[in-house]
C-alpha cells in the first residue's frame, strides 16, 4: 500500500492543476470574445501562466527561485490594481463622468487604505524571519492587497447602495475576486505572523482556493452574462430609484462637462 502524498507533493500537484486552468480560463475568455471586454483581466491571467511555467521549472527553496519570485510579484500586484481598476470602470461603465471621478477617489481611498494597511502591519514586522528579504516582500504583498481588499469593500457598499445596473458577469468576477483576494490577504497574513513553517499549508490551501475560483470564473463568465442585468441590492420603490438614478445621470453629466473643458 503506497503512502498518502506528503503536503509538497500536493502542493506541486495543484500548482499544474492551477497553471492548467489559468490557461484554459484564457481560452475560455478569447474563445467567448470576453478578453476584449476584461482586458487586464486576461493580461493578469496570461502573465500568471508565463511566471507560473518559470517557477515551476526552477527547484523550490533555492536563492533562484528566491529572486524570480521577489521580482515577479510587483509586476503581479501591479495587476492586481489594474485588474480592480478595471472592475471599477465596468460596474460604472454607464456613468462615465462619475468613473473618472472615481478614479481620483480610488487614488485617495487607496492611500488610506495602505496607511490602515501599514498600522495592522505592525506584528508582521516583529515577528523572526530567516528570510528577511522574502519576509519584507511578503509583508509589502500584504499590505498591497489588504488596501485592495478594503477597496474591493467601499466598492461593493456604493453598488448595495446605488441602483446601478451591472451585468451578471461583473457581479460574478466582483464576488470571485473579493474571495480571491479575502483569502490570499489572510494566507499573507499567516504566513508573515506564524513564520515559514506555515508555508506548505498556507501554498496548499492558497493553490486550493485558487483552483476554486479559477473554475467559478470560467463556469460562470459567458457572453450571455454580459446582456443579464442584475440587481446588486433588494429594489427600492420605483419612484425613489428613478430619482436617484436621474441624479446619478445630472452628476455624470456636469462632470463630463467639465472634463471636456
Amino acid at each position: 500500500m503506497s503512502a498518502a502524498p506528503s503536503i509538497p507533493e500536493l502542493t506541486t500537484l495543484l500548482r499544474i492543476l492551477v497553471l492548467g486552468a489559468y490557461a484554459a480560463l484564457v481560452v475560455k475568455l478569447c474563445t467567448a470574445g470576453l478578453c476584449l471586454t476584461y482586458r487586464s483581466f486576461t493580461a493578469y491571467l496570461i502573465f500568471r501562466v508565463a511566471r507560473g511555467l518559470v517557477l515551476l521549472c526552477i527547484p523550490w527553496k533555492t536563492s533562484l527561485y528566491a529572486k524570480v519570485y521577489t521580482a515577479t510579484e510587483p509586476i503581479l500586484w501591479f495587476f492586481y490594481i489594474v485588474v480592480i481598476l478595471e472592475l471599477y470602470s465596468l460596474a460604472l461603465g454607464r456613468f462615465k463622468g462619475i468613473a473618472t471621478l472615481g478614479r481620483w477617489v480610488i487614488s485617495g481611498a487607496l492611500i488610506a487604505a495602505v496607511t490602515i494597511s501599514i498600522v495592522s502591519l505592525i506584528p508582521d514586522l516583529s515577528s523572526p524571519h530567516p528570510y528577511p528579504y522574502i519576509h519584507l516582500t511578503t509583508v509589502i504583498g500584504r499590505a498591497v492587497c489588504g488596501s485592495l481588499a478594503l477597496f474591493l469593500l467601499g466598492v461593493t457598499v456604493f453598488l448595495v447602495l446605488f441602483p446601478v445596473p451591472l451585468s451578471r458577469n461583473v457581479v460574478v468576477h466582483s464576488v470571485v475576486y473579493s474571495i480571491y483576494f479575502l483569502t490570499l490577504t489572510l494566507a499573507y497574513f499567516v504566513h508573515n505572523v506564524f513564520g515559514p513553517q506555515t508555508l506548505p499549508v498556507v501554498n496548499l490551501v492558497l493553490q486550493g482556493v485558487t483552483g476554486l475560483t479559477l473554475v467559478a470564473w470560467m463556469l460562470l463568465l459567458s457572453p450571455a452574462g454580459e446582456q443579464v442585468v442584475v440587481a446588486s441590492r433588494r429594489p427600492w420603490e420605483a419612484e425613489d430609484e428613478e430619482r436617484l438614478v436621474r441624479h446619478l445621470d445630472l452628476i455624470n453629466a456636469a462632470l463630463l462637462r467639465v472634463a471636456r473643458k
